[in-house]
């Protein structure tokens, strides 16, 4: 309001004051006024806090939604400016202000500390009555700005994941269910869309039964042992529940592998770590039932393909990083639906007690001959339990955070199992499909949790 407006309004209103003759109405009119002007200003008022709540949430949504794409994968500035658009548009809907926020819309990255910062600003136009020269041009601005920004924190390190799923054959009316999970982690932590280039995870999956399916690595670690569909079974000796590497020793046969099972899945095989979303989304597909449960081999497996110490055997894109590696964090999610019930061992053989043993389906030779041997056990205290827990510890020492999974209707024995395998707070139960693919999804998201804190 300037200074000759002021001095009009005072010498109506002592004017007013002053007129004895009916007084009253004029009062009450100048009354009326005031109060509608005053009202007119808190509804004002009123709009452009509304409008910047709306605004402030709009803007977290986005830093948030960002921080996490920028987590899971590496983004130009253009990306980064279309993510910030569309997450505002989707929070904002039709807003009077929309096109100004969105015009206004600015951002910062800061990858150093992993930090992103958003902010905008806009306007609303008031609604204030223009009675006798007054309102809008006496009494305030034609417009409200107001303006407001967000902070989210976004991962500066990288994940390696390996996916250790149970295929035997008691999963075989379930096996499309245990697709459905292990997609709706894959999109979490490599969404579609994201390039091997840009992807900050890799995954590595270990579909295992009584053995594991190990393609064209099965000859190298197994010399032959392996058998059919290249199922490779159980290391002994020294290194059985270490990571050492399977050649650490070329004169002693126990570093390496070895096979007796036919009972491996057909496909697919296991898939070192890889950043290339296709290939795991791929095998997911391809996921077939066979067999018992060595659930201590997958165990095995899925460490190996998180370890520094088996560079040699996986092609150079799945190099698993050194365990020191300040810059990596290391997860495995390891399910199963019921006992560990299966587990080998090598027996020696001469060449007549190798006639008579039936069951014995390899070809007898001159001599001692050593032959991969299965055994069944079952329950917490069984051989294949034992194994498998062992190597969990071994995870664990090294750094690595482990999730598992039981699925099945029934509490027993390879819940305790389960549960002695889990990092802290990492044991989850299913007994549907919803809870199975709800499993997989909070853990997934509990890696991206914790991807963003560090």
């Amino acid at each position: 309001m300037n200074k000759s407006q002021f001095n009009r309004l005072r010498s109506l209103f002592r004017d007013l004051v002053q007129d004895k003759s009916a007084s009253i109405l004029p009062l009450f009119g100048l009354t009326v006024v005031l109060l509608v002007v005053m009202g007119g200003l808190a509804v004002d008022i009123s709009r452009a806090v509304s409008a910047r709540e709306k605004l402030s949430y709009a803007l977290d949504a986005a830093a948030l939604s960002l921080a996490a794409e920028l987590s899971s994968s590496l983004m130009t500035d253009k990306e980064i400016k279309e993510a910030l658009s569309d997450s505002m548009k989707a929070n904002l809907g039709n807003a009077e202000f929309l096109d100004e926020a969105l015009k206004n819309l600015t951002h910062t990255v800061d990858p150093e500390n992993g930090q992103v910062s958003v902010s905008s600003s806009a306007s609303l136009e008031n609604y204030f009555l223009d009675i006798g020269g007054f309102g809008k041009e006496a009494m305030g601005p034609e417009a409200f700005t107001f303006g407001t920004s967000a902070q989210a924190t976004f991962s500066r390190y990288d994940v390696e994941l390996a996916m250790v799923l149970d295929v035997t054959g008691s999963m075989a009316s379930h096996v499309e269910s245990l697709k459905k999970a292990a997609w709706s982690a894959l999109n979490i932590l490599i969404p579609k869309d994201t390039s091997e280039a840009e992807s900050k995870v890799r995954i590595s999956m270990i579909p295992y039964s009584e053995g594991v399916n190990l393609g064209e690595f099965a000859n190298k670690v197994a010399q032959g042992a392996q058998g059919t569909q290249n199922c490779v079974t159980e290391r002994l000796g020294a290194a059985q529940f270490t990571d050492d590497p399977y050649d650490y020793d070329s004169e002693n046969e126990n570093s390496y592998f070895g096979g007796g099972s036919k009972g491996c899945a057909p496909s697919p095989q296991l898939e070192p770590l890889t950043a290339k979303r296709n290939k795991i989304d791929a095998a997911i597909g391809k996921l077939t039932t066979s067999g018992g449960t060595a659930g201590q081999t997958g165990i095995a497996w899925g460490w190996y393909t998180l370890s520094p110490k088996w560079a040699d055997l996986w092609p150079k894109a799945s190099v698993p990083a050194s365990y020191d590696d300040e810059k990596i964090l290391k997860f495995a999610i390891i399910m199963t639906d019921g006992d560990f019930n299966r587990y080998y061992y090598k027996e020696s053989l001469t060449k007549k007690q190798c006639q008579d043993r039936w069951y014995i389906t390899e070809t007898c030779k001159n001599g001692t001959n050593e032959y991969w041997r299965p055994d069944s056990s079952w329950g917490y205290w069984g051989e294949s339990s034992q194994r498998a827990m062992e190597l969990c510890s071994g995870m664990k020492a090294e750094g690595i955070k482990v999730y598992s999974i039981f699925f099945g209707p029934y509490k027993y024995n390879p819940v305790k199992v389960m549960e002695n395998c889990a990092s802290e707070n990492g044991y989850y139960y299913a007994n549907s499909e919803e809870e199975l693919i709800q499993a997989f999804g909070n853990i997934a998201k509990k890696i991206q949790a914790i991807h963003l804190s560090k």
